[in-house]
């Protein structure tokens, strides 16, 4: 029934209530049948424009931030519908960049899954490798392999897969592992991107690794007392965007900053009031060269410099 209703609307121009008296059923029930259509594939719109929805706080956020681009997504009430507002701004962009014969890094990001689901391209020969490992058992999210695999899926590239744990428990067995051949490798496919895709975690709960994954670590301090803001790929920063080393940043299997900071193009995709504090210091700092956001979270970064 959502087919029969789709075709009379989309395709023949029957308006809802030409629906509802053709079929038997109220306008409300044919409005909320189209949403379902939507929702589960049957119907999908597409908007062929490049003009951007948000201009003057897309311009801004380039000029004052020198950045090579900047795409600004609705804000919602929910925090999910802002980050799949941000993810289908990040995936027309996306859309825009990516070549066949290039090497792409990604980093810890809900927000990367998110894009990666409705990112459809032609085929092209793209190479996506995690940036870092995975995640501990049990926690929440999704871990860079995987988001590698739905890219990879999406454009019909092929990725590399990094089987290695995000942090460890000491210095030493975190080189140990990153020597391992297999990781070796991953690891230098990585340092060899052009473009690195990546989130930005915050410090509360539940914004990423700082407050989630090292929480009940004693080393947690030392970054507050540094000035910790925020990472990218759990490479830690403070609001100016300088790179802070600390024990936990001896535990990590991934790129460092420094060699994320190597990568050519560093595109960020955050947003919300509790991220405001980790994008502008990764702003100030030039950590990132290209940002998605939503719109409230801009017009807050903006302010901050005015």
């Amino acid at each position: 029934m959502l087919g029969r209703v789709a075709e009379l609307h989309y395709k023949h121009g029957f308006t809802h209530q030409e629906v509802a008296d053709l079929l038997g059923f109220s306008r409300v029930q044919v409005t909320r049948m189209l949403a379902r259509a939507r929702a589960e594939g049957i119907v999908e719109i597409t908007v062929h424009s490049d003009e951007p929805i948000f201009p003057e706080e897309q311009q801004a956020l380039m000029s004052l931030f020198g950045l090579e681009h900047a795409s600004v997504a609705p804000t919602f009430p929910d925090k999910s519908d802002t980050l799949k507002s941000i993810g289908t701004v990040g995936a027309t962009y996306l859309r825009s960049v990516l070549r066949s014969g290039m090497t792409v890094a990604v980093g810890i990001s809900g927000t990367l899954a998110e894009i990666a689901t409705q990112l459809k391209t032609d085929p092209m020969s793209v190479l996506f490798v995690p940036a870092i490992g995975s995640r501990p058992a049990g926690s929440e999210g999704v871990n860079p392999h995987r988001v590698a695999e739905l890219f990879a899926e999406a454009v019909g590239g092929t990725n590399v897969h990094l089987p290695a744990p995000m942090f460890t428990s000491s210095a030493q067995s975190a080189q140990t592992i990153a020597s391992e051949p297999q990781i070796e490798h991953a690891l230098e496919t990585a340092r060899a991107a052009s473009l690195g895709l990546f989130g930005l975690g915050g410090t509360q709960p539940g914004t990423g690794i700082v407050a989630d994954e090292f929480a009940n670590e004693p080393a947690l301090e030392q970054l507050f007392e540094r000035g910790v803001v925020g990472d990218i790929s759990a490479a830690f920063f403070d609001a100016k965007g300088r790179s802070i080393d600390s024990e936990i940043s001896h535990r990590i299997v991934g790129l460092s900053f420094d060699e994320i900071m190597a990568i050519p193009h560093r595109v960020a995709f955050a947003g919300g009031p509790d991220k405001v504090d980790s994008i502008a210091g990764a702003l100030a700092g030039g950590i990132i060269t290209a940002l998605i956001t939503d719109q409230e979270t801009a017009v807050a970064l903006l302010a901050s410099r005015s």
